[in-house]
């Protein structure tokens, strides 16, 4: 009777410790993921983005973009415009971009879109 006791507690030890490993593995695996946007890309900050902010705001929540593009856009649908788009991140994954219009240091913000994984 004691072997046998002895034995079970034994193997419900040996399953609980085994238990512990698999769940620290995955929650550790889980919790390790990286992404290619910057810290300040948080559901908060992203939750204040809007049309119309100038470019000062957006530096201000999600800091310096990674690349920066200058172009004409709206030329088909009516009167072109110059167009500023920063990106952030990696395509295409884990990625962000705000498009402005307007002159330097005047830029509000026309158009974003976010991507996070």
């Amino acid at each position: 009777m004691r072997i046998l006791i002895t034995f079970c507690f034994c193997c419900l030890l040996s399953f609980t410790m085994s238990s512990c490993v698999t769940t620290s593995a995955t929650s550790s695996a889980t919790t390790n993921k990286t992404s290619a946007l910057p810290a300040s890309f948080t559901t908060e900050n992203i939750l204040k983005a809007h049309q119309g902010m100038s470019s000062d705001e957006v530096l201000k929540l999600f800091g310096k973009p990674k690349s920066v593009n200058s172009s004409i856009c709206g030329g088909l649908r009516g009167k072109s415009w110059t167009c500023t788009t920063w990106k952030y991140g990696n395509f295409p994954n884990d990625n962000a971009s705000f498009t402005f219009s307007g002159n330097h240091g005047s830029y509000k913000l026309n158009d974003f879109d976010i991507n996070r994984d």
